[in-house]
């Protein structure tokens, strides 16, 4: 499953040409975005609030890929800045490159439903930063497979500031078995009938 025309609408929207050069990743590793209060305000190149909207749903429906970079932008929606301006544009040049890559579906019938949870404790902590909770807050991330194919996964920040890297894998745990719990059920109701 992939979304090749979506991938394009987004690098439109970001008003590239066709001979931009597309990027091989989806963001850049060594920049952590943060709220950035003494940098300039966004140039409104594109619609912000627009691209957004749609690298939400794209990393929904078919790549998961930009799950944690698309949440990182959208964090920032209400006041963005010029970094975060420049980091949709490196995710929109990284889709364009990938347009026709997605999430392939070939079943495994020999294994069963599988959750599989991370969590980044306080990852984006900065002590100079103290205007900002936000970086004392960990991130987890989760997917849920079954049959081997993914059917459902997440990265967010915790709502709640852990005081561990325990407890933050713990809290991922505990989100990630909300999604997989109902799941569980309708597998057992399926396979009574």
């Amino acid at each position: 499953m992939s979304q090749p025309q979506l991938a394009r609408q987004i690098y439109q929207d970001l008003g590239f040409k066709e001979n931009t050069k597309d990027k091989p990743i989806p963001a850049a590793s060594s920049k952590i975005l943060k709220r950035h209060q003494t940098s300039k305000e966004f140039d409104n190149s594109f619609k912000y609030r627009s691209v957004i909207g749609k690298l939400n749903y794209y990393e929904k429906c078919t790549r998961p890929d930009i799950s944690y970079q698309a949440h990182q932008c959208a964090r920032f929606v209400d006041s963005p800045k010029i970094e975060h301006g420049e980091a949709i544009r490196w995710i929109g040049r990284y889709i364009h490159g990938t347009r026709h890559e997605g999430i392939i579906y070939t079943p495994d019938c020999s294994r069963g439903l599988e959750v599989y949870v991370d969590a980044d404790f306080a990852g984006n902590f900065d002590r100079l930063d103290s205007q900002n909770v936000d970086t004392a807050r960990s991130r987890h991330g989760y997917i849920i497979t079954y049959a081997g194919m993914p059917v459902t996964w997440k990265s967010q920040l915790q709502t709640e500031i852990a005081l561990s890297m325990t407890e933050a894998e713990y809290t991922g745990l505990s989100y990630a078995l909300r999604e997989a719990i109902p799941i569980m059920d309708l597998i057992k109701e399926m396979k009574q009938k």
